[in-house]
């Protein structure tokens, strides 16, 4: 018996040592992780980081001109992160100054000193996250600003500037936030920290079972140690946490503070002589996607371009109708019909009930009683016609009974044959009569028929349907159901606008210029700005040009004909028409959207692989409904920037 005792305590003690080697082992693989950090010299680094910072941290700067009445000013932002993360503090820090006379090629911009700014943060769309964060100085006309974004996306961070004499402006700038990287390492630290700590906690408690404990008293004696687990999990968690935090952790460097060389700052500008052509711009890929940034091809186009003039929308003539009553009355409409509604051809759209007056009613009761006198001697002649068919239906009877003796007699040779035959004559005489009056009957009886519906007919209240003659939508409706109408006044009118005519007005002195070309495009404001093309590469035709001149504005109508767009068109509306005067010739072209004008100069941002963007001048010839012919700055092959520009022109390459 002391025997298995004294076996039962080396084995707890066995599987104690083993937990106790299982936490020592734990703690040797986290304390030298600690103390490496703990012994390390921080002052050497300390001392040296921000020199390695300044030459190796990447920093993003963008650059405004901002014109108000109170001066002129330039702003340039220098952003450390270029991108930021999530939960990661950014650095801002913008340098301002004021150009205090001249503009291309004047005096320097003086840095903007004694100034007082602070900082919004907003979303793309103009919602507040932060609002009236504090700027720091960090130099002569440089303000700081550390924000930490708490979730991903495009913001935008706007500078209210109050200068030293109370004048005041704002600068904004687009920032584009990512989600920081998920730092593994702490998560598998955290999975082998928990695995210890139950591993321990299950030995010991193993231990006193094999002891022969259960129950509570395995709980009661393993609680020590659990909530020694539990300690130590926590504050490895924490300390893990504070060297390997969930999410990966960068060292973020300030801005460097430096001057741009000439050669540096002509790279940033381009020529300030061509108004910034040639300036490079370089803009990460994520920055890119996230930014929007979309690019177009520079080709050859058969673009239509010449003669631009203002059009109006018409209805086809056949495509219009207008519903009139035949008589005066009382109009009926059916339900549904309202302002905008659809009806088709031959659809019956409501009544109009005809109402007599006092003469008329009179006259018609006059005609009425003539009717009913007709009625009464139809009646009577068929009464008439009736008995006369009644005595033949006698006569007949008569006659063939008399046949039936007279061919008795014949059988026993008491009479003639000639008897026979003349009895015979006499039925046959009796049945004529008999139809004959039996016709006279039915006559009578349908005239007297006809006389009693005439009656019904004869009424002071006529009913006469309105039909649509044409499949379209009611435009105008002027009358109410109830309404007194006379006949031939206008109800409603009903349009057609599937397919409609464009009526561009041409000056005489231009008509040489577009007589012979069937090929336009036009757009609308209520097009969404989208461009339709007619003749050749669209639908629509060219269906005639006026052969008379409008002596008020000396211009001639060209007509065209053309599908109304998803039916978004409306009569009346103004639509801008472009008559190519071209000749269908392909010319080099850019996309409108691309091009920028700055103090009467023309640029596009040209893509040139990779993370770089030109500014690039460029010269202009006719303009096209969607295109510009391009006469110099551009090659075909090249890809000009059509959407994220806003982005582009916010952005200067990194110093």
């Amino acid at each position: 018996m002391m025997q298995e005792r004294s076996g039962s305590r080396t084995s707890r003690r066995s599987y104690s040592a083993l937990a106790g080697v299982l936490l020592l082992l734990t703690v040797s693989f986290a304390v030298p992780t600690v103390s490496a950090h703990e012994g390390e010299d921080h002052s050497d680094a300390k001392a040296t980081a921000p020199k390695a910072a300044s030459s190796t941290v990447a920093v993003r700067t963008a650059e405004r001109n901002v014109q108000t009445p109170a001066g002129q000013f330039r702003a340039r932002l220098r952003q450390s992160p270029p991108d930021p993360r999530t939960y990661e503090e950014a650095q801002f820090v913008i340098d301002l100054s004021e150009q205090i006379e001249g503009g291309f090629g004047g005096s320097e911009p003086q840095p903007l000193e004694g100034a007082t700014i602070t900082a919004r943060v907003t979303t793309s769309d103009g919602k507040t996250i932060a609002d009236r964060v504090p700027a720091h100085a960090e130099g002569t006309g440089s303000y700081g600003v550390h924000y930490a974004f708490g979730d991903d996306g495009n913001y935008k961070i706007i500078f209210d500037v109050r200068t030293s004499d109370n004048r005041q402006l704002a600068v904004d700038f687009p920032v584009a936030v990512s989600s920081a990287p998920i730092n593994w390492t702490f998560w598998f630290g955290l999975a082998a920290l928990a695995l210890v700590s139950v591993g321990a906690v299950f030995g010991y408690s193993y231990s006193w079972k094999s002891d022969g404990v259960t129950g509570r008293d395995i709980a009661r004696k393993t609680l020590p140690v659990g909530a020694c687990a539990l300690a130590f999990l926590v504050l490895g968690t924490v300390a893990l946490a504070y060297f390997e935090p969930p999410r990966e952790r960068r060292v973020i460097a300030a801005p460097p503070q430096r001057s741009a060389t000439a050669a540096e700052t002509t790279s940033a500008i381009g020529d300030p002589a061509l108004g910034g052509s040639g300036a490079l711009i370089t803009i990460a890929k994520e920055s890119q996607l996230l930014f929007g940034i979309r690019t177009a091809p520079i080709e050859e186009r058969r673009i239509v371009s010449g003669l631009t003039t203002a059009g109006a929308v018409r209805a086809r003539p056949d495509a219009r109708a207008v519903i009139t009553p035949p008589v005066s009355g009382r109009v009926s409409l059916n339900s549904g019909i309202t302002l905008g509604a659809s009806v088709g051809r031959g659809q019956r759209i409501g009544s109009i009930e005809q109402v007599l007056g006092a003469p008329e009613q009179a006259s018609l009761e006059a005609q009425r009683i003539q009717l009913r006198t007709a009625v009464l001697e139809q009646q009577a002649r068929a009464s008439e016609q009736q008995a006369n068919a009644q005595q033949a239906r006698t006569r007949l009877n008569q006659a063939q009974r008399e046949l039936q003796r007279a061919t008795n007699l014949l059988e026993v040779g008491a009479a003639p044959r000639r008897r026979v035959e003349e009895a015979q004559t006499a039925v046959r005489i009796a049945e004529q009569e008999v139809r004959a009056a039996e016709d006279q009957v039915r006559v009578a009886t349908q005239q007297a028929q006809l006389a009693r519906e005439s009656v019904g007919r004869v009424d002071p209240v006529r009913t006469f349907p309105l039909v649509s003659p044409i499949t379209g939508i009611i435009t105008e409706l002027r009358v109410t159901t109830g309404q007194q109408v006379e006949a031939g006044a206008e109800l409603l009118s009903v349009i057609n606008l599937t397919t409609i005519f464009l009526e561009a007005r041409v000056f005489e002195r231009d008509l040489a210029a577009v007589r012979g070309s069937g090929r336009a495009a036009y757009t609308a404001p209520a097009l969404n700005d989208e461009v339709y093309r007619i003749g050749e590469g669209g639908e629509g035709r060219l269906v005639s040009t006026g052969q008379s001149v409008d002596p008020q504005t000396r211009t001639v109508p060209v007509i065209f004909e053309v599908r109304n767009p998803l039916g978004r068109l409306r009569e009346g509306m103004f639509v801008e028409i472009t008559l190519d005067t071209s000749g269908g010739a392909r010319v080099l072209s850019v996309p409108k959207q691309s091009i920028i004008t700055e103090q009467g100069r023309t640029f596009v941002y040209v893509f040139d692989g990779g993370e770089r963007f030109e500014r690039r001048l460029v010269v202009l010839g006719s303009e096209g409904q969607d295109f510009y012919e391009v006469r110099s700055g551009l090659q075909a092959g090249e890809r000009v920037v059509v959407e994220g520009i806003y982005q582009l022109r916010s952005t200067q390459p990194g110093g």
